[in-house]
């Protein structure tokens, strides 16, 4: 893999020097995983960030009787354990593969030189942990404040189509119903219950993991309404 020109088309690696892009590149190690490897724990010490290159990652956090609660998933470009850097190296919560990946690896002391020398790099990450923030904030939303069918299409038409929805546009969904379920707060018979009466009120066709959106007014009212 380029590693150099891969970092070149992230979000972090923009309006960056070019001698920074060669710093980060050199100083990267890459490390592949297998589905469902376990990366790094909540509460670890960590002196790295992690670049997703390929594959996903989900982030996650477990109560003392098991249940567990997804956070978000990671997808290529999207980095993590920027607590690394800016905080006390803990890391806050379960990171684990769901399919083959690689990652790249920085060494967060190499972070924080290129800091000093240039703040551009600071101002990127701080720009990426404010969409992550948005992120959470809406899930949060979600989960308080939501019933499970307004849940469901409220992430088919945020978290998935980026609010452009258009009829016949395909929504694909990178996980199974019962991961999916992790993310909402529910359980995963109860989607297939809402997907299954969102088929038949013709809102949607689902196809696999290709759901295919027929109706986005309804979904959009349905969502936000």
């Amino acid at each position: 893999m380029d590693t150099l020109s891969f970092l070149q088309n992230t979000p972090l690696g923009k309006s960056l020097s070019e001698t920074q892009m060669e710093i980060l590149a050199k100083s990267a190690t890459e490390k592949k995983y297998r589905a469902g490897q376990f990366i790094v724990g909540d509460g670890h010490e960590i002196r790295d960030f992690y670049m997703v290159v390929k594959g996903t990652v989900k982030m996650s956090k477990s109560s003392h009787d098991g249940k567990e609660q997804t956070l978000c998933l990671l997808g290529p470009g999207q980095l993590f354990g920027m607590c690394a850097v800016f905080s006390d190296c803990l890391f806050p919560a379960n990171a684990m593969t769901l399919e083959k990946s690689t990652l790249l690896l920085v060494p967060d002391t190499v972070l924080k030189d290129l800091a000093r020398e240039d703040p551009t790099i600071l101002f990127n990450m701080l720009s990426i942990l404010s969409d992550r923030l948005k992120e959470a904030m809406l899930l949060i939303e979600s989960l308080s404040l939501m019933e499970v069918p307004k849940r469901v299409a409220y992430f088919l038409l945020f978290s998935n189509l980026k609010n452009t929805c258009s009829e016949g546009a395909i929504a694909k969904l990178a996980i199974s119903q019962r991961e999916l379920s992790k993310i909402l707060g529910t359980t995963p018979e109860t989607i297939s219950r809402v997907l299954k009466k969102l088929v038949e009120e013709n809102i949607i066709r689902v196809r696999g993991r290709s759901i295919r959106i027929i109706n986005c007014e309804a979904l959009e009212e349905l969502a936000t309404g």
